[in-house]
């Protein structure tokens, strides 16, 4: 005896295709939170290396500020929103090894969101401490 199982390929594909939907956009959601945050600590790193040359001054940390806008820029990563904070440990830059002086850098953005059901609204950020190198 034959029976008919006329629509049977489609019941399973309505069943299948959302849960594969939802895998997939979960998958392609993850990976630009992690490029964003990857790119992001990318830049703070770049920018604490380029500020422990730096001066100490409050000069030295608008500098350093307008290096990271330059890195960031030049990175093209997916966030939004971002802010930065460079800050040195002392106004005194170190004249030997024996002083110690450090920049810290941070940083924050958003990540897009491409589903509404992700939860801390992409929110990343990084941070980095280096110490300054003495002045010549």
């Amino acid at each position: 005896m034959v029976t008919e199982s006329r629509g049977q390929s489609l019941v399973e594909f309505a069943l299948v295709i959302p849960v594969f939907l939802l895998i997939l956009g979960g998958v392609i959601q993850l990976g630009f939170i992690l490029w964003g945050a990857n790119t992001l600590n990318q830049v703070v790193r770049d920018t604490g290396r380029y500020a422990a040359t730096l001066n100490c001054s409050a000069a030295a940390e608008i500098d350093a500020e307008n290096q990271f806008d330059t890195l960031l820029a030049d990175a093209g990563g997916p966030w939004t929103s971002p802010t930065k904070d460079v800050t040195y440990s002392s106004s005194t830059c170190p004249e030997d090894n024996a002083d110690v002086v450090w920049v810290e850098v941070t940083a924050s953005a958003n990540a897009p969101i491409l589903f509404p059901f992700v939860p801390g609204n992409g929110a990343i950020g990084a941070s980095t401490t280096f110490r300054v190198e003495p002045q010549p």
